[in-house]
């Protein structure tokens, strides 16, 4: 009796094998380990609950239907966290051009990130918290994402930079350019 593949030592990777290979129940065992990672970046991205329910749940079925395609040629997480970031961008694009054409102002309308640090100084912590929030919310989409994958995720730049379709010197240097643009945001909260 010939012997199979050994099994992936990344147990996300041997469970998107096993549902490529048919095992449904593969699927469930993925949404419970890398569930709450997805959520937490859509929300963080979305800042609405129950957008980024949609796209936790559009994801694993964007993940099921590529499963035949999947190759682990990169981490697993990575992979599954470029599905979200896509449809992330594409809600907030699709919610762009619709406020474009209803002719109303989202600016300084998002709700608040519950889940976002609280950088500690001598302000008072809420105000500082409530600015760092409006802050990142204000940066341009793709340096905010970035911000989003390396600090709040704790993605290194070679993942951050596959995320985002990038290369890592690019990447770096969007980095770059969101925290300046962070920095001036707040230079009323952080200097002296």
């Amino acid at each position: 009796m010939p012997a199979g593949p050994p099994p992936h030592p990344d147990p996300d990777v041997a469970l998107m094998l096993a549902l490529q290979a048919g095992d449904e129940s593969a699927l469930g065992a993925l949404l419970e380990r890398n569930g709450r990672a997805v959520l937490n970046l859509a929300y963080r991205y979305l800042h609405d609950r129950a957008a980024a329910e949609d796209v936790l749940q559009e994801s694993f079925l964007k993940l099921y239907q590529a499963r035949e395609r999947y190759r682990p040629e990169a981490k697993f997480r990575t992979y599954l966290l470029r599905i979200s970031t896509n449809l992330c961008i594409s809600r907030l694009r699709k919610k762009r051009v619709g406020s474009l054409e209803g002719g109303e102002d989202e600016v300084g309308h998002d709700p608040v990130d519950e889940a976002a640090p609280v950088p500690q100084g001598g302000l008072l912590e809420g105000e500082l918290h409530e600015r760092v929030r409006a802050a990142v919310a204000q940066l341009p989409e793709r340096q905010r994402m970035a911000i989003l994958l390396n600090k709040f995720e704790g993605l290194d730049y070679k993942d951050t930079a596959a995320q985002l379709g990038l290369s890592v010197p690019a990447t770096k240097s969007l980095l770059h350019r969101a925290r300046m643009t962070l920095k001036d945001l707040l230079a009323d909260y952080v200097e002296g």
